[in-house]
């Protein structure tokens, strides 16, 4: 068996609850700096530029989750394959996936720039561009898209620092990034007067940084090492890479036509200024959904390492202990959209008391079933971390197609912007419904599995001084 680093044996040893403490917290971290990105672009847009640039930044984000839903489709799977490769003892293979997981990024990247710039403006209009802000929303996008390649693969290659057990350096790469894009934002949006093209060459240089960052990580530091020999596309290990990562490609493809279908009835309900309150609600949407996405993203290499050894008692109690805590920090984000809900939106818009008003009443409606979502995220993060990519895609393909489209697409008629908001509560009960069965299903399995003597457990817990 090849030995692998210590940062990588801790997984296995360390108590379950002190290491989901020390993952979770770099990768809320991480997390939360990635949303900053278009948070503080849309903070600096709204107070110097105003509502035609929100309602700009707003419609060209569906592009920016496609992009995402392509990376996920690569660096979930990679990081579960070499998570459960490295609790294994085979580091060849893990470096195999490292090195698969690159091309994959690199072809991605041309894909997105290629298909981007052919069909920019005609996407934009169908994102909800009105003939106003499709000018500012083409000139943000062209921009942005010089820093594309370098999101792409430090997306991607981020995802793999931290399932070899370096979280820290993980939310070094994200941390880095939005520091640098909030002190370019000031510069070239406040004191240089460039508006939202001030915005795209602030994230397009921080991302480039970034990259940077990734790269001298594995140059120097990394347990696991990109070699030319591993460049090579590996056809079963590719396919392994993408079924797993298709749920969550999906997930976020479907959150994009979810976009585009909030733009677009929002523009027919209340116009720009409506389309600009759906711009608000989805940026403090990321924000409140970061703690849970951070916690289930940590316990992601701390399942798959001790699923992979035969440590089942462990991958039990990551479980567990992820979804209380997912619970906690959902309640925590309710409380806040129920009861400062106004305050919270002038941060993007101190003066216009119409669009803080309408983005208020999207919150406390929008927000009533929050905390319920604590068990579809954590739900979807395990399948995952596990290989059920089949499971993970159904539950979330149920949750989307059976639930949330029907919803936007059906109450607006009846309730008007309501409805709109109301969709969001209706998706956060039925999806975690939904996910409670299949959840329940897993932990039984492992405590059938606990009971199971198996040689590769007994030599692995006398490694780790037992399971805890």
């Amino acid at each position: 068996m090849i030995n692998v680093d210590e940062k990588t044996e801790r997984l296995g040893k360390e108590p379950v609850g002190r290491l989901l403490l020390a993952f979770s917290l770099p990768a809320i971290a991480g997390l939360f700096a990635n949303a900053l990105y278009n948070i503080v672009d849309r903070i600096f847009i709204g107070q110097n530029v105003g509502e035609t640039g929100l309602a700009a930044v707003t419609v060209a984000f569906p592009l920016f989750e496609l992009s995402i839903a392509l990376c996920l489709l690569v660096c979930v799977g990679a990081a579960s394959i070499a998570s459960r490769s490295l609790g294994a003892g085979r580091k060849k293979r893990a470096e195999l996936t490292l090195g698969n997981a690159f091309t994959l990024s690199v072809i991605i990247a041309i894909f997105i720039c290629l298909g981007m710039a052919s069909s920019l403006e005609s996407a934009l209009k169908l994102f909800g561009a009105s003939e106003e802000i499709l000018g500012p929303a083409r000139d943000y996008m062209v921009i942005v898209l010089y820093g594309m390649p370098f999101f792409v693969i430090s997306f991607v290659l981020n995802s793999l620092i931290r399932a070899e057990g370096s979280p820290r350096w993980a939310m070094g790469t994200l941390v880095l990034g939005t520091g640098v894009n909030i002190f370019l934002d000031w510069l070239f949006i406040c004191h240089l007067g460039w508006g939202i093209k001030g915005a795209a060459w602030g994230t397009t240089i921080s991302e480039f940084l970034s990259c940077l960052w990734v790269a001298i990580y594995y140059l120097k530091y990394s347990v696991l090492k990109i070699k030319y020999r591993n460049l090579k596309p590996r056809a079963s290990l590719m396919g392994s890479i993408l079924s797993i990562g298709i749920t969550p490609c999906i997930t976020s493809i479907s959150f994009a036509v979810l976009l585009v279908l909030l733009n677009q009835r929002a523009l027919r309900l209340g116009g720009d200024l409506a389309v600009s309150s759906v711009g608000i609600f989805l940026t403090l949407d990321t924000l409140f959904f970061l703690p849970a996405l951070g916690i289930s993203e940590a316990a992601q290499p701390i399942i798959g390492y001790n699923y992979g050894a035969g440590l089942y008692q462990r991958v039990r109690k990551a479980i567990l202990l992820a979804l209380g805590a997912c619970l906690l920090v959902f309640s925590l984000s309710w409380f806040s959209t129920q009861f400062f809900a106004g305050r919270i939106v002038q941060i993007f818009c101190n003066d216009n008391l119409t669009l803080i008003h309408m983005t208020s009443r999207a919150l406390k409606v929008g927000y009533i079933f929050l905390p319920a979502a604590a068990v579809f995220v954590v739900t979807s993060y395990t399948l995952q971390s596990l290989g059920r990519a089949r499971e993970a895609l159904f539950i979330q393909l149920v949750r989307q197609l059976g639930i949330c489209y029907p919803a936007v697409l059906i109450m607006p008629s009846f309730l008007g912007l309501d409805g709109i908001w109301m969709a969001f509560p209706a998706t956060d009960l039925g999806g975690s419904i939904l996910a409670f069965f299949a959840i329940r299903r897993e932990l039984k399995k492992l405590r059938e599995e606990e009971k199971t003597v198996h040689p590769k457990l007994e030599v692995v817990a006398n490694r780790s001084g037992g399971c805890r």
